[in-house]
């Protein structure tokens, strides 16, 4: 949930269950934890004022960019036998198969 607000620079909660293939009810409890912990916040949508947008707060981007590091140095080590071009395969395929 994050990495998607990270990316998209905000969405409603709408937006992210539909991206994330979560149920609304669960995505207002999920933001409702990630607020509590400082991580995100709702601000007002700029042309629609019945929506808020879940937007990371400072806290949100250290603790996104903390968690990327994290996956980057953990990818590179499960990945290590694969070369750039079966990386990107792999990369490829996976993407496939989460759509």
């Amino acid at each position: 949930m994050l990495m998607a607000a990270a990316e998209r620079g905000g969405l409603s909660q709408r937006e992210l269950g539909e991206l994330l293939g979560i149920d609304p009810s669960a995505v207002v409890s999920l933001v409702d934890d990630l607020q509590r912990a400082d991580l995100v916040r709702r601000d007002p949508h700029p042309e629609d004022r019945r929506t808020r947008l879940v937007v990371l707060t400072e806290t949100g981007v250290k603790a996104f960019r903390q968690a990327s590091d994290l996956g980057a140095k953990v990818e590179d080590e499960v990945l290590a036998p694969l070369d750039a071009g079966e990386r990107d395969t792999l990369r490829d395929l996976l993407r496939r198969v989460a759509r």
